[in-house]
């Protein structure tokens, strides 16, 4: 790491919040349809009672799902971690094998094959409002299609910035729930620093960010926390195929503790997740790493990721 004295202190979070500048504001230009219970429409049209469980408790689950020509990112492992996700908290009668037909309805209605799916599961509608959940009560399934770019090898990973904050999160975040109110406030708090993501930090070392999986470098060793920590982060889809393709270009893949001092000693660190597949960290705390540069481990990987992507679509487009 460049520029500075010694590692970090994680920042506990501010409690006010300026909009970020409009060219630091993400942009969804794209097309948009949202599937409800069977049922396309689009976004101003789509609607759901206020008794939701979701709504009301964050009492849900979801996946997002990025799609290349019609192609599904890694379906397999998002069916597996959201039937693992239903299971954690008890909600039946809703088959993850059904988020395949789902996301073709969406596409084709779409008419695109490049786009991201959102999918949620909720425990359902209940009235009166009440914390405990009835029996028997029968799930919302929402599902939001977004057009988005096609994949693009010549573009290199995504840069981003990064600030380090305390993880005040509950633990159970191996559970993707939508209740994210700790990683929307961190956001906020990296958006106002003019960083693009936070990086959690408990009891001295870092987990994850608000919405993805932290790879550091040390030599031929990429390093990522582990699942089983004392702090649970989420099994990421992406995580477990850069583990795999790491191991591919004769890298040591450890899931292990990182400190704090062991991420200022790093050559390179990077995130993983199903939006921006490898991105490069290049700043914590406004200092550098790699010279605020993609270094060649990321950058193999990320070229691999996307070599393994083109592989799987051709393969799919001959089905």
């Amino acid at each position: 790491m460049e520029s500075g004295a010694g590692p970090w202190t994680p920042a506990r979070r501010k409690h006010s919040f300026r909009p970020p500048a409009p060219h630091m504001r993400e942009r969804y230009t794209g097309k948009m349809l949202v599937w409800i219970n069977g049922q396309i429409s689009p976004p101003a049209d789509a609607k759901i009672s206020i008794f939701d469980r979701g709504f009301l408790y964050g009492d849900a689950v979801y996946e997002l799902i990025r799609f290349f020509d019609g192609y599904g990112i890694e379906m397999d492992r998002h069916r597996s971690r959201l039937a693992r996700s239903l299971r954690k908290i008890g909600i039946a009668g809703f088959e993850p094998e059904r988020m395949d037909s789902i996301c073709r309805e969406l596409l084709e209605e779409l008419g695109s094959g490049d786009a991201t799916v959102y999918l949620q599961v909720t425990r359902g509608v209940q009235i009166p409002r009440m914390h405990a959940p009835a029996e028997n009560l029968e799930p919302n399934v929402i599902a939001i299609a977004t057009k988005a770019s096609p994949l693009d090898r010549s573009a290199g990973p995504e840069k981003v910035r990064t600030i380090l904050l305390e993880d005040e999160r509950r633990v159970r975040c191996d559970v993707k729930a939508t209740n994210l109110l700790v990683n929307v406030l961190g956001t906020m708090d990296a958006t106002q620093a003019g960083a693009d993501e936070p990086i959690f930090v408990h009891d001295g070392a870092i987990t994850e960010t608000a919405s993805a999986n932290v790879f550091i470098v040390e030599q031929d060793r990429v390093i990522t926390p582990p699942l089983g920590g004392s702090r649970s982060i989420l099994p990421g889809v992406m995580r477990a195929q850069t583990l795999e393709i790491a191991g591919e270009l004769g890298l040591r893949c450890l899931e292990e503790r990182v400190s704090l001092e062991r991420l200022d000693r790093a050559s390179e660190a990077f995130i993983t997740s199903s939006r921006r597949l490898v991105a490069a960290i290049t700043e914590i705390d406004g200092k550098l790493v790699n010279s605020g540069t993609p270094g060649p481990v990321t950058l193999a990987i990320h070229e691999n990721m996307l070599s393994r992507i083109e592989g799987a679509i051709a393969a799919f487009s001959t089905h």
